[in-house]
């Protein structure tokens, strides 16, 4: 379902109203890949608003 996940990137076009409604997205690990927090990973679904 559309708007269950939560995100708090004010600037991505998929956020309304701090919920995020693309179809899919994706989360990778940034960094060296070894993950031991949210810090540790990074959504590759980010868009601009400005739909660059």
């Amino acid at each position: 379902m559309k708007g269950r996940i939560q995100c708090k990137v004010e600037e991505c076009q998929f956020n309304a109203g701090f919920k995020c409604v693309a179809d899919a997205i994706e989360v990778r690990s940034s960094g060296d890949n070894v993950v031991n927090s949210s810090d540790g990973t990074a959504c590759e679904t980010f868009r601009p608003k400005n739909g660059n």
